[in-house]
């Protein structure tokens, strides 16, 4: 499945997707300061991870930029549960195209995309609590911040313990945004 915005296209990640993704994503050591996972070092490393996502039927899309065709970062839909009807989205974007509103315009679409198209009650995203960017995104898509999660997640550079932030919005909220 695909879907797109003005500026963006998004499409399923695909084994092909790798020297791109390298470059502009996993070998970025300003987007993998917030991650649990260590920046690549070379594109055999991304190949390995893409590979692992597709072997263990992750849904992830790649994002990109219309105008010039390339792989700007990844979204992906993940704790999918059926029965509570909710979802997570977990996205990465390089730094080069931050603070251009494509974080923004990714996570919109995908919400809507997810509400437009599944039976989700509720879309959630989680965000280390010193990620001001990440957070930023979410609360300009229009996600509620449910709360802080204390100490949960070990910081990868200097061992201090770090907090969370759980965003979400229900389909009715969204629906009232239209």
């Amino acid at each position: 499945m695909t879907y797109e915005t003005t500026r963006l296209f998004f499409r399923p990640l695909e084994e092909k997707d790798a020297e791109s993704l390298f470059k502009n994503v996993y070998s970025d050591e300003n987007v993998n300061r917030y991650l649990r996972f260590d920046t690549h070092k070379n594109v055999e490393e991304t190949k390995k991870v893409i590979k692992e996502f597709l072997e263990n039927n992750q849904e992830i899309y790649v994002l990109i930029e219309k105008e010039t065709k390339e792989i700007i970062g990844t979204i992906e839909i993940a704790d999918k549960s059926l029965i509570n009807q909710t979802c997570a989205i977990g996205y990465l974007i390089g730094s080069k195209w931050w603070s251009l509103g494509y974080g923004t315009e990714a996570l919109k679409q995908t919400i809507s995309f997810l509400f437009q198209n599944f039976d989700y009650q509720l879309i959630e995203t989680v965000v280390r609590n010193d990620n001001k960017g990440s957070a930023k995104i979410c609360e300009k898509s229009q996600m509620k911040l449910d709360g802080i999660l204390r100490n949960r997640r070990i910081d990868k550079i200097d061992g201090h313990r770090d907090d969370i932030r759980v965003y979400s919005i229900t389909k009715q909220e969204w629906r009232n945004l239209s």
